[in-house]
């Protein structure tokens, strides 16, 4: 068949445009692979649902591994894996900065009002929605692609120091399964930490009034102790609806529930606090600021309990908290008394080793004693981490990235995986590190959980930044 030199020089000219276009695809695909973003997608579509995170765990190892990482397996089950990524191997023994995320979630109601799906990683106006976006899939790629990047910096050269991801199961379950079991002493001998950088505060507006633009982020040096306590009263018999009695075992239980709401809280002003206070009072200026800076003062203690109550956030650094979660009867007809009433108790308390027993010696005092308290999960005794070497460092990577902010330390109302490492003594500080906003805060836990594209860059910077620091000056 004969064609002319016009008709070849068109067939040329469409399979060199098609070469083109099929290079461009594939340098797309291959890019694609290792954006966070896309990556982070991909992680949110996984179902890591606490006791089932292998599959996660398994995907961000062969990502680690792809970015020419050492992994070393921790331990290994459906409802128990956990591992670690390190720029140097393990057995070479060195001191180790080491981050740590959790890889399972809370489970997701998919038939309420999610705006996408909980499990499909969907990206929208430049911004991730999906079940762990904040808590906290997106930190375990920010700390990968931060790890990432330091070891292309210190390719050619050796550091005497590693560089330690470490990847947990079962956090939003008590850390039973993750956090407690790398804490065991042949796993902390291997991993030689010096330090431990995981989830905690973030960077937050509206927190400083007639300030309300001020960008403060909170880095948390110390948590609250959780507390689950089960109260359940019990009576020989329970009867019939139509006969009036005053010894159920509801009325039993609701007469304690309502002296424990009634219990006057105690104000602790304690060293943690007072660090807290301090620099929001700085932040804060004039009498204000002078007041919240000098709370514990005998003078202003009239006034202490309004200015407290005032702020829910300053409600949270000084006082225990005691939250009624659950009631219940066994099931019955409703025209049955029950004889058993049970209640539980989220408590959560300040990290002083006295308020546990204070708690339960007023649980006792003023519970019926017919009523058995019993304790039914708990978080290790850990005393608050000291603002030393390692929380300067965090605090200045997060200036470099977000210069214009304020650094404030932070006792975490909720409790973390850093409990763990600070109960044996280990120094653990916890941050988001990036902007959060109130719609953000609000989606933990609950439906359209999300995260703009801008907080993966930003938090990939800061974590860079800090690694950065450890690369040159800081030492045991």
């Amino acid at each position: 068949m004969y064609l002319s030199s016009s008709s070849q020089f068109m067939i040329k000219a469409c399979l060199n445009y098609f070469k083109f276009c099929f290079f461009i695809f594939l340098y797309s695909v291959s890019h694609a692979q290792e954006d966070p973003v896309y990556i982070l997608s991909n992680y949110l579509k996984i179902r890591s649902i606490s006791g089932q995170e292998k599959e996660a765990g398994l995907y961000l190892k062969n990502l680690c591994e792809k970015f020419g990482l050492e992994t070393t397996v921790l331990s290994d089950s459906d409802s128990t894996y956990n591992f670690c990524a390190s720029i140097w191997p393990l057995n070479k023994k060195l001191p180790a900065v080491v981050m740590i995320n959790h890889m399972d979630v809370v489970p997701a109601n998919e038939a309420s009002t999610w705006k996408y799906p909980p499990f499909s990683g969907t990206i929208s106006n430049d911004t991730l929605y999906g079940r762990g976006a904040i808590d906290m899939k997106s930190l375990a790629i920010m700390q990968i692609f931060a790890l990432k990047n330091i070891k292309e910096t210190i390719q050619k050269e050796f550091i005497p120091k590693n560089f330690i991801i470490v990847f947990v199961s079962g956090e939003e379950t008590g850390g039973i399964n993750g956090a407690k079991i790398t804490i065991r002493p042949e796993i902390i001998s291997l991993l030689n930490p010096l330090v431990i950088f995981g989830e905690g505060g973030g960077g937050l507006r509206n927190v400083i009034d007639g300030k309300e633009n001020e960008l403060c982020f909170f880095v948390s040096n110390a948590e609250k102790k959780s507390l689950w306590l089960k109260l359940e009263a019990t009576v020989k018999s329970g009867g019939h609806g139509s006969i009036p009695s005053g010894k159920t075992a509801n009325k039993l239980l609701l007469k304690a529930i309502q002296k424990i709401e009634e219990t006057e809280e105690r104000i602790v002003v304690d060293r943690n606090a007072k660090q807290t206070l301090k620099a929001l009072g700085n932040l804060m200026g004039g009498f204000k600021g002078f007041v919240l800076k000098h709370l514990n003062w005998w003078i202003f203690k009239p006034f202490r309990k309004k200015i407290i109550h005032s702020n829910e956030a300053l409600q949270t650094l000084v006082t225990n908290s005691y939250q009624l979660t659950r009631i219940q009867n066994p099931t019955g007809s409703v025209n049955q008394v029950s004889q058993t009433a049970t209640a539980y108790y989220d408590c959560r308390l300040l990290p002083n080793k006295s308020e546990r027993p204070l708690l339960m010696k007023l649980l006792f005092r003023i519970v019926d004693p017919r009523i058995k308290i019993s304790v039914i999960d708990e978080s290790p005794e850990a005393e608050p981490s000291r603002l030393d070497i390692h929380y300067e460092v965090m605090k200045a990577s997060i200036l470099k990235v977000f210069p214009k902010a304020h650094v404030i330390p932070l006792l975490f109302p909720a409790t973390t995986d850093n409990s763990y490492y600070r109960s044996i003594g280990l120094p653990a500080f916890g941050v988001l590190p990036f902007e959060l906003n109130k719609s953000m805060i609000e989606s933990v836990h609950a439906n359209n959980e999300k995260i703009p594209v801008k907080a993966i860059s930003d938090g990939i910077a800061v974590y860079t930044e800090l690694l950065k620091s450890y690369t040159t000056k800081i030492t045991r």
